[in-house]
């Protein structure tokens, strides 16, 4: 079969969304096999014996099939628009400070606390985060707001249904909160990811601007006396004589 002429033009590259969906079904089938020695404990964020690393492996985990199921889904769909929208490496920087974020209940729940997942539920929050609230090609209008509050009640339910466990440890006015603290840690992660692009694109825009500038002062320098706008002239008088020129050219 020969490509068509949309293949030859867009070709199939492996992007970084491939990649972080790949790392999770890697992860899975190597702490689900018996022969192998990387197990989820020794993956996953725990109180007790849990290292430095674990904030980041934690992320990757899934010790289940619908937790692998839910966590390509998420991944795929939030993180797709992450990557059409800004980039693969905005994507990953995406997942790994929101996977920070969720591991901020390693420090505010108590020592007992189940933490198995925290990373992965900031990551994947963080992710949805990301792709509908801190979507810059977005406009704030209702449409917004409609698809917000379609999909928040529904990723919500999905990542707080692991942490049921903790929910006793926050109370609220009578609500058990404590499955939240990795959805919100989650939220400043991707808030954070947010800022940080933010401000790679002013330092990127203020390099343009000096690069551009300096191509305009060089070929100013460079013009020959005599050539170019007249001396004096100021930008009311071009902007007139441009007018003038295409008003002739259409009457003519």
């Amino acid at each position: 079969m020969h490509a068509g002429p949309l293949a030859a033009a867009y070709p199939l590259r492996f992007q970084g969304i491939h990649f972080l969906l790949c790392s999770l079904v890697v992860v899975y089938l190597l702490t689900t096999s018996n022969s192998c020695p990387v197990t989820v404990k020794l993956l996953s964020l725990e109180n007790t014996t849990s290292k430095w690393w674990s904030v980041v492996t934690d992320a990757f985990v899934s010790p289940t099939i619908d937790l692998l199921a839910r966590n390509l889904f998420f991944g795929y769909m939030f993180g797709r628009v992450i990557q059409n929208s800004e980039s693969g490496k905005a994507l990953w920087l995406t997942y790994l400070t929101s996977a920070g974020g969720g591991a901020a209940a390693w420090l505010l729940l108590p020592k007992r606390a189940a933490l198995q997942g925290c990373s992965n539920t900031g990551a994947m929050f963080g992710l949805f985060a990301m792709a509908a609230v801190f979507n810059r090609h977005k406009l704030w209008h209702w449409h917004r707001l409609f698809e917000l509050a379609v999909l928040l009640p529904f990723v919500c339910q999905q990542l707080l249904a692991s942490h049921a466990s903790i929910s006793q440890y926050y109370v609220i006015q009578g609500y058990k909160t404590g499955a939240w603290v990795p959805l919100l840690g989650g939220f400043v992660g991707a808030a954070v990811a947010a800022a940080i692009l933010a401000l790679v694109r002013l330092v990127q825009g203020a390099k343009q601007q000096k690069q551009g500038q300096q191509q305009q002062l060089g070929i100013a320098d460079a013009k020959p006396p005599g050539e170019g706008s007249p001396a004096g002239a100021d930008a009311t008088s071009v902007l007139l004589s441009a007018a003038l020129k295409q008003l002739l050219r259409r009457v003519l």
